[in-house]
């Protein structure tokens, strides 16, 4: 996991709470791992005895149903308030302000929610489309000249590299009385359509890339719906996504993430893209 790992590089002390912490601990053998469960109040209050802050991604739901993430991030506030927690740093996603009939959206404005209510210091990140999960896991497609993403060209994006996120928390956030106590919108300065982004990636790999076309990709997608609900697919919840962002794009409101921490530099999706595209290349010429 790249925050997890950028945790460790930027020095911080890293403490995971684990259901399998032998695994666990093989990938982050600088981390302390502990053994229990998020769903465990008792565990989270545990595993945050005297830590500076705690960093929360919740899982997502499935069926495009938020309840689960929801009931998990309640446990995971009631342990933080259990242990005094100094510091809550959570994930969470751009209009979050605003409930949502997609699930993956609507648990992060019912956890926001929570947090307030709870009364925790706190900082929420909005951030994004990842740029890590969007792009990296399809290098393959990219090199034949293929991006899956079949949606409305027109449809505008904000991203977010995983990689600026333990940056930003260990230099502007871990420390005494450093909670902003609000939200943010994490992303990058740029805001780019889908035909941008394959003018971004032809640049990037050096030939040209195109998007999957909407029709007929977007509406298989839709069809298949029911038998990912019916297999609890994860993709019972990104299809109702996927759908979302075809009707609305997924853009920063605020875009003043740089105006408000000018010393602090987002990583541009074009900077990504050069980045893992010359990855790409190394590994085929090792």
């Amino acid at each position: 996991m790249p925050v997890v790992r950028g945790f460790l590089a930027e020095g911080g002390k890293v403490r995971i709470l684990a259901r399998a912490p032998e695994s666990v601990a093989q990938r982050y053998s600088q981390a302390e791992v502990v053994t229990g469960s998020m769903s465990d109040a008792t565990c989270v209050a545990r595993v945050l005895a005297d830590a500076d802050a705690a960093f929360l991604m919740t899982p997502m739901g499935l069926r495009n149903d938020p309840s689960s993430e929801i009931a998990i991030a309640g446990q995971l506030i009631a342990g933080a308030k259990k242990a005094g927690l100094n510091h809550l740093i959570y994930t969470s996603v751009l209009t979050a302000d605003d409930p949502s009939d997609v699930g993956i959206l609507h648990a992060k404005y019912e956890i926001e929610a929570h947090i307030r209510a709870a009364e925790i210091p706190h900082t929420i990140l909005r951030c994004g489309s990842y740029m890590e999960d969007v792009f990296d896991p399809r290098i393959r497609l990219l090199e034949s000249g293929r991006f899956l993403f079949p949606i409305d060209p027109e449809r505008r994006f904000s991203y977010t590299s995983q990689a600026d996120i333990p940056k930003f928390v260990m230099r502007y956030l871990v420390g005494a009385d450093r909670a902003l106590n609000r939200a943010i919108d994490f992303v990058g300065p740029d805001v780019h359509s889908v035909i941008e982004v394959e003018a971004l990636l032809s640049d990037a790999f050096g030939h040209s890339i195109k998007a999957t076309p909407r029709l007929p990709y977007f509406y298989v997608f839709r069809a298949l719906l029911p038998f990912f609900n019916a297999r609890a697919h994860r993709f019972s919840s990104v299809i109702p996504l996927m759908q979302h962002f075809d009707r609305n794009g997924y853009s920063s409101r605020s875009g003043d993430m740089q105006s408000q921490f000018p010393g602090f530099r987002m990583t541009t999706l074009s900077e990504h893209l050069r980045n893992l595209s010359a990855n790409a290349a190394r590994h085929r010429n090792a």
